[in-house]
């Protein structure tokens, strides 16, 4: 697979390469980034997944609820 990349980032990758022991060259340093930003994204749609979503009508039970209980007026 071939993938171009803009020129100013390949300058900024290169010039990080440089500055550091951390990455033996250009394609180590972008693989380390993706993965990067993959592991973000799968932690991004775990909790939007977990993240509850009511209807209308569930509010509604719920805030009825809350107020017979006294917690709401």
């Amino acid at each position: 697979m071939e993938i171009k990349i803009k020129e100013e980032i390949v300058k900024e990758l290169k010039e990080r390469i440089e500055s550091t022991n951390e990455f033996e060259n250009m394609e180590e340093y972008v693989n380390h980034i993706l993965e990067q930003v993959v592991e973000r994204l799968k932690n991004e749609n775990k909790e939007d997944k977990e993240e509850q979503v009511y209807s209308k009508e569930d509010e509604e039970k719920i805030k009825e609820k809350l107020k017979n209980m006294g917690y709401l007026d």
